[in-house]
């Protein structure tokens, strides 16, 4: 193989699966821990971006089934979130690779307004999660390509928001706000095999799930002072337990012409692991009475696929486009439908050390409809639509090798 074609498999290669991410996943997936920067030929290599996201999510037709009867014909879901990410990858010494990383790699956003359908079960929540890494590599050569043996460990922080107001016809309107936040450690393993004459590599690579058995937090009822009933309102120490579940994903990726390059990807993970998650230690404010609240998840596992190609036009320039689907992971309750995405990007090297990358993707967040009568909190008991809604998303991200 010529060294220009060898060049240009392995500029396209580079490009290709370090600019597209998952955008939209289901569950709280928000592209996971990602590791590609470890495979960098560069002894070392430093790699900063973001990624921006608008789903434009619509509930309609938000109907209560509490007894109330309350109805609202539209509301507009707002839930536009920042994924940053930041890695540094070093050759320790041959043959071990090592990558320390920091990503959001999980969340959740939502705000349904006050005043509507929606509120009793939620006028805001989310979840947000830190996540410290470092994983490394051992490889093995074998011919004309290595076999790397990948391990793994993260330290993840997890805080979580919810806010619900009661709608009372004979007083108080007020918020009841939860707050949480937790800790946990996590692992990953896994072995990739790479032929780098012809930019093949493929990855197998296991993500273990994160406990968060001691959640631990308030929920400040405050807003419900001055009630009708003498409420009794205060900050009370809540607690719950839920967890970030295990996964599975697949990489493969080759070169196919010279300057042209195919790749994909298939990731399964075990949010049926999340299904109603109790608040405990809260009191009614305005009985002063034991509560039950919970978040009522009710997920299915999550399926992601995706594909796409790379070129590299010039020693400077090079694009990509992928097709991305991702099974909708909420069942009787919620609005996570199945997504179908398209993305491309560019990326400028103006020389071998700095590579400058921008992508943008356009998506639909398909049609559906839930009907959730309530497991224990008759607070989420509630029915509505959504039609086929539109999600954007956009990135840029520099790395320097060195």
């Amino acid at each position: 193989m010529s060294n220009l074609r060898l060049k240009a498999l392995l500029g396209a290669g580079c490009f290709s699966l370090s600019i597209f991410g998952v955008a939209n996943a289901g569950g709280f997936d928000r592209g996971g821990v990602n590791i590609d920067q470890l495979f960098d030929a560069a002894p070392y290599s430093f790699d900063a971006g973001v990624t921006y996201v608008s789903p434009q999510r619509t509930l309609k037709n938000v109907q209560r089934l509490d007894g109330s009867g309350m109805s609202t014909s539209e509301i507009d879901v707002g839930g536009d979130y920042v994924v940053p990410r930041i890695g540094f990858k070093a050759n320790i010494f041959e043959p071990v690779d090592c990558l320390a990383s920091y990503t959001k790699p999980y969340g959740a956003e939502a705000d349904f307004g006050m005043n509507n359908a929606y509120s009793p079960t939620a006028v805001k929540y989310y979840v947000k999660t830190n996540d410290f890494g470092l994983t490394c590599s051992y490889k093995i050569n074998v011919g004309k390509g290595a076999i790397r043996f990948i391990g793994g460990l993260s330290y993840q922080e997890v805080d979580a928001f919810l806010s619900r107001q009661t709608l009372l016809a004979f007083g108080n309107t007020g918020l009841g706000k939860f707050k949480l936040s937790d800790e946990a450690w996590g692992w990953r393993v896994g072995a990739a095999y790479e032929i780098p004459e012809i930019a093949l590599r493929a990855s197998l690579m296991y993500s273990s799930s994160y406990k968060y058995d001691e959640l631990s937090g308030t929920v400040d009822t405050t807003g419900f002072a001055g009630g009708p009933l003498g409420n009794v309102t205060g900050v009370f120490p809540v607690t719950a337990s839920a967890e970030i579940p295990q996964a599975v994903e697949f990489k493969l990726q080759s070169g196919i012409a010279p300057g042209w390059l195919a790749f994909g990807s298939i990731r399964w993970q075990e949010w049926s692991k999340l299904g109603i998650v109790p608040i405990n230690g809260v009191i009614n404010p305005v009985f002063g009475t034991p509560s039950n609240v919970s978040f009522d998840l009710l997920y299915r596992d999550g399926w992601t696929v995706s594909g796409g190609i790379a070129h590299k036009f010039t020693d400077q320039l090079s694009g990509a486009v992928s097709l991305t689907w991702d099974r909708g992971t909420s069942t009787t309750s919620g609005y996570q439908s199945d997504t179908w995405s398209v993305a491309s990007g560019i990326s400028y090297s103006p020389n071998d050390k700095i590579e400058v990358r921008l992508g943008g993707s356009i998506g639909v967040l398909t049609s559906g409809s839930s009907t959730f009568t309530g497991v224990g909190d008759t607070a989420n008991a509630i029915t509505y639509t959504y039609g086929d809604d539109l999600l954007l998303a956009g990135s840029a991200s520099v790395k320097i090798k060195f």
